[in-house]
């Protein structure tokens, strides 16, 4: 209401001045016609010493200056009078129309600016309701497009936004509690059994204890990478690296567990590929396309490739396994999501966090690429990454 009044009285004082001006002008205006027209109605011009502030002698007149006859004192006497009437009424007209346009500016200044405030209030109160925890404030958009229908459309999306972060957050938790339970019950159950001495605890017990801790710390691990890569407290180093030669590295290091999953890694970089990253984040991500491959394509085959594609480095991850189903290929970089189990045939039955493709998407993105999924026309996982090449350094 404060900004209502503000806006009132503004408008009803503007509007209340130019009236006051424009009678004034007008006054003016008429006096002036009326000094011209007045030989017209019959009335003899003033002497100078009779007119108004004009007192004695006026410049350039003589000593000697003839007295004014008595029939032009008495026309003198009647102009004033004339004068005088006439100038008090249009003082009155002035002052009339002043009053009158005061009351109908304010009237008019008040319904305008109470439809300038009203959504400004809407907004004032839904700030408050969406304060107290009310995430789903909606407010209805003015139809006017100006800067006060931009505003409220841009309030609707924001609350839009913290609904949507909001029910993120409270699946977030859910699922960090789901994961984090599921292994510290395994622990329970397997040290409660060895307690009352159902299982023994020989060398198999205890790797399948240590097993689940390990599970445990890699959740938390991926857990705080991926919250330091998103909300940009990750320090990244990049420098110019050869895209080729850290995929071949990072085969190299799969190797073996590629070997024992019966998977053959398939490698094609013929040339070097000039790339800015940081080469610890980078190798980061290729584990996690790379583990991903071998969890769901084993036993088969998994492509890795690397060029460019004008000022990009592309890097590609193929595995030949069943592949997304039409729901999970938009859920792939998920916090959490697990594809069917159905298309995880990993032959060690290790259990990843669900972080790691969110974290390769996260690390990508902080370094200026992209990352996509898909489903290869000729079967299989296809994941792509993008980064910018390493011509400078800038």
């Amino acid at each position: 209401m404060g900004l209502r009044r503000r806006l009132t009285r503004v408008f009803a004082l503007l509007a209340l001045f130019s009236v006051v001006l424009t009678s004034i002008l007008t006054v003016g205006a008429a006096v002036r016609t009326i000094n011209t027209i007045m030989p017209e109605l019959g009335l003899s011009g003033l002497p100078a010493w009779s007119r108004p502030f004009h007192f004695g002698l006026q410049r350039g007149d003589s000593a000697d200056q003839t007295p004014p006859s008595p029939q032009e004192t008495a026309n003198a006497q009647r102009w004033g009078e004339v004068s005088r009437a006439a100038g008090a009424e249009l003082r009155r007209s002035a002052l009339t129309a002043a009053l009158i346009s005061f009351v109908v500016a304010f009237i008019a200044a008040a319904t305008v600016t109470r439809q300038i405030t009203r959504p400004l209030s809407r907004l004032a109160d839904a700030a408050l309701r969406l304060e107290a925890g009310e995430r789903d404030v909606q407010l209805p958009v003015p139809r006017r497009r100006d800067e006060v229908r931009d505003l409220t459309l841009t309030f609707n999306t924001l609350t839009t936004s913290l609904a949507r972060q909001e029910a993120w957050r409270r699946s977030l938790m859910a699922d960090i509690a789901h994961d984090l339970r599921t292994p510290l019950s395994v622990l329970r159950s397997e040290i409660e059994a060895m307690q009352d001495g159902v299982n023994p605890a020989d060398d198999a017990g205890l790797s399948r204890l240590h097993g689940e801790v390990l599970l445990l710390a890699r959740l938390v691990t991926d857990l705080r990478t991926l919250s330091l890569a998103e909300s940009g407290a990750m320090d990244f180093h990049p420098q110019r690296l050869d895209a080729a030669a850290l995929l071949g590295g990072v085969a190299a290091a799969y190797a073996p567990q590629a070997q024992a999953a019966a998977v053959t890694l398939h490698l094609d970089a013929p040339q070097p590929v000039p790339i800015y990253a940081d080469p610890d984040r980078l190798t980061l991500v290729l584990h996690n396309l790379i583990g991903n491959a071998l969890r769901y394509a084993a036993p088969g085959e998994v492509d890795l490739s690397a060029g460019r594609q004008g000022e990009w480095a592309v890097l590609q991850v193929r595995d030949h396994g069943p592949g997304f189903q039409p729901d999970d290929l938009s859920r792939a970089f998920e916090r959490f999501f697990r594809a069917d189990a159905s298309r995880s045939r990993d032959p060690a039955g290790q259990r990843g966090s669900g972080l790691g493709l969110a974290i390769a998407r996260a690390l990508t993105e902080a370094q200026g690429g992209q990352i996509e999924a898909r489903n290869h026309p000729q079967g299989g996982a296809e994941f792509t990454v993008r980064l910018p090449c390493g011509e400078s350094d800038g």
